[in-house]
């Protein structure tokens, strides 16, 4: 009896070490979005330039990178100078645009975060009480979602952007795209 309840705490060990070394590959800013795959939920908001309204629908027929973030947002700093030379990208390009949505922030906060850290350029959507981000399912920023042409969510970033992510992670997308259309 004494050698049974020993394989007994054995076994229990070793399950216990297997489950956690099968958690140590697991990315836990990885959170699959159900909305991949879905037409992505349409939204206008006022511009935090001021200068009327931000709509996902006055970009249909392009490459969309719909981008969360708030001053508060310390990743949002980190991310920020790639955001830069992403906009540069999407200027070079007719059929990529970026939007940015404020959210849970102030018109001040967001303007003192662009003064302070460069305007990218593109427009953003003020969304402080979280309307669009809690349709577009997201718990965090910064968040960044690609959408397709068609209006179809093609992928969700959990977390900064980083410099070749267009490169590595959406182009790989866009070209797939357009290989399975014929373009």
């Amino acid at each position: 009896m004494k050698l049974s309840w020993k394989i007994i705490l054995l076994l229990s060990i070793l399950v216990i070490l297997a489950l956690f070394a099968g958690g140590l590959g697991n990315n836990p800013r990885d959170i699959p979005s159900p909305l991949v795959n879905r037409p992505a939920s349409p939204f206008e908001a006022p511009a935090l330039d001021g200068q009327g309204m931000v709509s996902l629908k006055a970009h249909l027929g392009k490459w969309v990178l719909v981008n969360f973030w708030g001053s508060w947002c310390v990743s949002c700093v980190a991310e920020h100078p790639y955001l830069m030379d992403l906009a540069n990208i999407a200027r070079s390009r007719s059929d990529f645009v970026l939007i940015g949505v404020d959210f849970r922030d102030t018109v001040e906060g967001a303007n003192t975060f662009l003064r302070r850290h460069g305007n990218p350029g593109y427009r953003h959507a003020l969304d402080p009480k979280q309307k669009i981000a809690i349709d577009w399912g997201v718990y965090g920023a910064p968040e960044s979602y690609l959408v397709d042409p068609t209006g179809m969510i093609i992928l969700k970033h959990t977390g900064p952007l980083y410099p070749g992510w267009f490169e590595k992670v959406a182009l790989p997308h866009i070209e797939k795209k357009r290989t399975e259309s014929g373009e």
